[in-house]
């Protein structure tokens, strides 16, 4: 009672000045908000062949909800932030979390801009595979249409320095955050058994620094970038033998990893570009875990034909000081052949010169209600080959089905040969946004 006392002369007040004014109250709040609320719901199922047999699972199988807050503080700053409440079935496992996404505070003092907090960085302009991304950890595990669900957030300071055409980036990641590496789905070889991981503890010497210099001109943007401090991706490490079996377990490693981007057009036609040399600070030829120093470069064009679309991209890296793996004589011989395996397979150091493409396709139908998508990638090197169609139809405003599928292939002793009976399904989504 006291708050509608209080506040009934300053409803009274707006009504009048909006009576006066004619501008509708509605449009006022929009105008003069200083909030904004949304998110979505969403079912998601995926479907799979069992691993050695011929027969199909439960791969995962969740309803969603997502909140995103976004809260200004005039000209000063701002905040943001991303819950996701997931319940459900994951591998074989019953989930349910909530999981706080990102969380961070912005201000604003002239010309420059901090952000604070627990954050996604994106650093990168080619299309889907970065070299120069090495802020945040990823996840591909994660069982979502979207792909940028892959990626995790960090807690770290970032700051910016603006002043025309460059705009000056500076991050300080205090504690290590790792990605997720697929070995708990993985058939390990006889002998070998999965230990826990082994990471940087929260120690203000295990920070991480990265410098990133843009700059953006009426037709052509670039960046160069620099980072030191323990890769996202960690290595596999062996573990103190016990009795006949072997225990292996992630382990982070220190690197230097230095890159540039660009992209730029040409009449109709985008060109775009991304290289990145990673080096480790110890050396690799003594620790197993830690793979060689290498340079990947990616080259791509992107073209629009009306409501069709494509992006075209030559993924490349080059392996300094690499050697062939031996063939394992002994049992001995054998555990330490496997382990150097995996350390090049998910570093993508099979070979010393790697050649691939990446393609992605999009078309637009039905008054853009219906869009056809095809992206893959296909390794000429190694024989790896993924691809995923995907088919999203709108419903109705803000209500969308997404049917779709993504198939994993390659020859035994490759990445996507070990992991492909046990990521490769169908997906269904239904989702509303509001």
């Amino acid at each position: 009672t006291l708050i509608l006392f209080l506040t009934a002369p300053l409803l009274a007040q707006d009504i009048f000045e909006e009576a006066v004014s004619g501008t509708p109250q509605d449009e006022i709040e929009v105008r003069d908000k200083s909030y904004e609320l949304n998110g979505y719901f969403r079912g998601v199922f995926y479907g799979g062949k069992i691993p050695e047999k011929d027969e199909t699972e439960l791969k995962s199988g969740y309803g969603e909800a997502a909140l995103k807050f976004r809260v200004r503080k005039q000209n000063f700053g701002d905040a943001f932030a991303d819950i996701r409440f997931r319940r459900g079935s994951e591998f074989d496992e019953y989930v349910s979390e909530i999981n706080l996404r990102e969380a961070y505070v912005n201000t604003y003092i002239g010309n420059f801009d901090f952000r604070f907090g627990h954050q996604i960085v994106v650093w990168g302009r080619a299309d889907g595979l970065n070299p120069t991304d090495n802020i945040s950890p990823k996840n591909m595990l994660v069982r979502s249409v979207d792909e940028d669900d892959r990626r995790e957030g960090n807690f770290l300071f970032r700051s910016f320095y603006n002043i025309q055409p460059f705009r000056m980036e500076a991050i300080w990641i205090p504690a290590y955050a790792a990605s997720a590496l697929p070995l708990r789905i993985t058939a390990l070889p006889a002998g070998i058994t999965l230990a826990e991981e082994e990471y940087p503890d929260a120690n203000l010497k295990n920070s991480a620094a990265a410098v990133k210099v843009n700059f953006e001109l009426a037709s052509f943007d670039g960046s160069v970038s620099y980072f030191n401090g323990f890769n996202p991706l960690p290595g596999i490490n062996a573990a103190i033998p016990d009795s006949a079996t072997i225990s292996i377990l992630p382990q982070a490693y220190r690197m230097h990893a230095a890159g540039a981007d660009f992209s730029t057009t040409i009449g109709s036609l985008g060109l775009r570009g991304e290289l990145a040399y990673k080096t480790p600070h110890k050396n690799h030829k003594k620790y197993i875990y830690i793979p060689n120093p290498d340079l990947q470069y990616i080259v791509g064009a992107d073209k629009e034909f009306g409501d069709f679309c494509i992006i075209f991209q030559y993924v490349g890296k080059y392996v300094f000081d690499f050697e062939k793996l031996s063939k394992p004589q002994t049992l001995e011989d054998q555990l330490n052949y496997e382990l150097a395996l995996y350390n090049r397979m998910f570093s993508s150091q099979l070979n010393e010169i790697t050649h691939a493409i990446s393609f992605r396709p999009a078309w637009m139908l039905m008054y853009e209600t219906l869009n056809l998508e095809l992206s893959g990638l296909y390794n000429f090197t190694t024989g790896e080959f993924f691809i995923k169609p995907k088919v999203t139809y709108d419903i109705a405003d803000a209500l969308t089905f997404t049917l779709g599928g993504e198939l994993y292939t390659g020859p035994d002793e490759t990445l996507y040969g070990t992991i492909d009976e046990s990521l490769s399904a169908i997906f269904i989504e239904l989702k509303t946004s509001f």
